[in-house]
């Protein structure tokens, strides 16, 4: 054993017996994990107290965020639901940092049929008032002035 390696472990007897003295344990605690940032479309599916957050429509199309919990934690998503879209186009989801100022994309789902309802997959949502989520449907992902947007939550 060299002279460092034979220090530490000198260092930490010494400091695990000042702490065992003072009735502190010096065993090592499991670290929580972070929840995942995101959770894909079939987790959404299984998520608990699913809300409605800022629709907005146009015809027979309603663009909307939901929000629920998956694993203890709330997420958002973007999700399309009634007929009449195009069965080629896309919804998706923005997210600002800032309150709404500037938009960052998250997420996509390319529609595969004209009815029903589709959804992005779920972001972790924040307790800060300046994170924020909105959703998009149009044929053309991403497009600045898309068909239908939902309101900002």
């Amino acid at each position: 054993m060299d002279r460092r390696t034979l220090l530490r472990s000198a260092g930490s007897a010494a400091v695990a017996g000042s702490l065992g003295a003072l009735g502190v344990s010096a065993l090592a605690t499991p670290a929580h994990a972070a929840p995942p940032g995101t959770i894909n479309t079939d987790q959404v599916f299984v998520t608990t107290n699913r809300l409605t957050h800022a629709p907005n429509q146009r015809g027979s199309i309603t663009i909307e965020i939901r929000s629920g919990y998956y694993g203890g934690y709330q997420y958002g998503w973007g999700r399309i639901q009634g007929s009449g879209w195009d069965p080629r186009g896309w919804v998706w989801l923005d997210i600002s940092t800032d309150g709404g100022r500037s938009w960052s994309f998250a997420d996509a789902t390319y529609l595969s049929d004209g009815t029903g309802y589709t959804h992005t997959s779920g972001w972790l949502t924040q307790a800060n008032p300046n994170y924020v989520f909105r959703a998009s449907y149009d044929s053309n992902l991403n497009a600045v002035n898309p068909y239908v947007r939902s309101g900002v939550w």
